[in-house]
């Protein structure tokens, strides 16, 4: 073979598997078949109300205190049992909790809803799973955490909270830049255009634009270099299929939290109120674990660590892990070290 026919060759090579590589990466980048929740452990579900539903985990009637997770009402709450290595609930289950309760949260019912629905939907929870439970909040689940922790401190043992905006003007953020940079009547008209609530598809497309370079250029440009990698296909599908799983937000709910908690940021001042109540942080009495990630560019430790301003000396312990926002309760680092420690930190309440 000719010099000139082998550097035909492998240029023709070359190029068929540039070809192959982008239409792998096609598919995985548009599947064929909708998103679906994909529960990693064998669960129980009970329908609570038509906005949640409390799935279940473990030994029923159990004597020590159950744990609730609280997941975000953004995308799935599968997020917390996301993969068999990747599983909060898992990992909560082998540290020796007992029982385990997800918020496993349902399109937005068709009826009037915001904050103090949501937190009425947290205490249905703790009903059904009895006792003072251990409160665990990821992200938006966080501060609704904490909020039921301040007004009703009996039903809660511990509190612990995961990458939760409790002061959402702490450090510096484009999603705070976002919210402070619009006026309120540009979200009233993206709920108003969602036919009342908030499109989970345009909540999807602003969290893309928070980090566009890693989203529109980087991520899909992994994707095409390790298009022969299965492990790699694997994970990044997991999480592709999670994050196209877009649920609508409750307008009215979307609308307060702009508003009172990322505007006017009322949480962190004692000001909010719901129902007539006002929302006082230092009445949380149980003890504190406050976790955050070294790279959360969406809620910085500095907006987590803000609660411990309203605690008393010694209520909260903190965890720092090296991870990104949804790393820090579903990244297998975080999972490894920080959560067990967590965990192990429960037994010990019990016990002293």
């Amino acid at each position: 073979m000719s010099v000139a026919a082998a550097w035909s060759r492998a240029g023709l090579d070359a190029w068929a598997d540039l070809q192959r590589r982008a239409s792998k990466s096609f598919d995985v980048l548009h599947p064929h078949q909708a998103p679906a929740p994909r529960w990693a452990t064998e669960g129980r579900t009970q329908a609570l109300a038509d906005s949640v539903h409390l799935r279940s985990y473990g030994e029923q009637g159990a004597d020590s205190p159950a744990v609730l997770v609280v997941t975000p009402q953004v995308n799935h709450s599968y997020i917390a049992d996301f993969a068999p290595d990747q599983s909060l609930v898992r990992c909560l289950l082998a540290s020796g909790i007992t029982r385990v309760g997800v918020t496993d949260w349902q399109p937005p019912p068709d009826r009037p809803y915001g904050i103090s629905d949501s937190i009425e939907d947290i205490l249905h929870c703790l009903d059904s799973l009895g006792g003072a439970v251990h409160l665990v909040g990821l992200c938006q689940g966080g501060w609704q955490s904490a909020i039921t922790a301040a007004l009703h401190p009996e039903r809660v043992a511990s509190l612990t909270i995961a990458a939760a905006p409790i002061d959402a003007h702490a450090g510096q953020t484009a999603l705070h830049a976002f919210s402070l940079g619009l006026p309120l009547g540009f979200f009233e008209g993206a709920v108003a255009a969602g036919g009342g609530r908030a499109s989970g598809r345009m909540l999807a497309a602003g969290f893309d634009l928070l980090r566009p370079f890693e989203r529109f250029v980087f991520t899909p440009s992994s994707l095409f270099w390790n298009a022969d990698d299965p492990q790699f296909l694997g994970r990044f599908e997991a999480l592709r299929n999670w994050y196209r799983l877009n649920k609508d937000i409750a307008g009215e709910l979307y609308l307060e939290v702009v508003r009172d908690l990322f505007q006017r940021n009322l949480l962190v001042q004692n000001k909010l109120e719901l129902a007539g109540r006002r929302v006082h942080l230092p009445d949380i009495r149980c003890p504190v674990r406050l976790l955050a990630g070294s790279r959360d560019h969406i809620t910085p430790p500095e907006q987590v660590w803000a609660l411990e301003r309203h605690l008393q000396p010694g209520q909260s312990r903190r965890w720092l892990v090296d991870a990104g926002h949804i790393g820090v309760f579903a990244g297998r680092g975080a999972l490894r070290s920080a959560w067990p420690e967590i965990a192990a930190s429960w037994g010990e309440l019990r016990s002293a």
